[in-house]
């Protein structure tokens, strides 16, 4: 935001914008995207990259793909977010990863309330077999703090841990 405050402070008529809500929250994002909007009325250019699929049709009037560097494509910004994965990637990524449905195993892996004092707190869930987990969240949200505290890099206030349905202290736990 200071450096679009910066870039309007020089009166400038074109904005570059790289990835510009990589670390922003939802509400900043609707703030810059309004911003955006008002710029945009105001006759001001603006190139904004980004690998945010769904941000494109809130944001753009056209998108141009990229490939190994080149221009590949240049489509509305309404176009399907399929459509221009597979403008990126050169095919459908169905066909090279299709979709299939599986019913996930047994829990593997329970977390439950698991907390450190002014770090996070109340933290529960499960890890089945064949499932794939994300922790995701902002730099500084506790992400990185929650998986050192289940796998015993830093100690927990308050946790139930348990592999395979066997209870024990994070850190501790050993798959059976």
């Amino acid at each position: 935001m200071v450096e679009i405050a910066k870039a309007l402070g020089l009166d400038a008529r074109v904005l570059i914008m790289d990835e510009p809500t990589a670390v922003l929250t939802t509400g900043e994002v609707d703030r810059l995207f309004e911003i955006v909007a008002r710029l945009r009325e105001e006759g001001v250019a603006i190139i904004f990259i980004t690998h945010h699929l769904e941000e494109i049709p809130r944001i753009g009037d056209r998108v141009t793909v990229l490939r190994d560097g080149r221009s590949v494509a240049e489509v509305p910004a309404d176009t399907p977010e399929e459509e221009l994965v597979r403008l990126m990637v050169g095919r459908s990524i169905d066909a090279q990863y299709p979709r299939e449905r599986t019913e996930p195993g047994p829990a593997l892996l329970e977390v439950r309330g698991l907390g450190r004092e002014g770090v996070f707190r109340d933290v529960s869930f499960e890890v089945r077999a064949g499932e794939v987990v994300g922790l995701a969240g902002l730099v500084g949200a506790g992400r990185t703090e929650v998986a050192r505290a289940v796998f015993g890099a830093d100690r927990p206030d308050a946790a139930r841990c348990g592999w395979t349905g066997a209870r024990c202290r994070p850190g501790t736990c050993r798959p059976r």
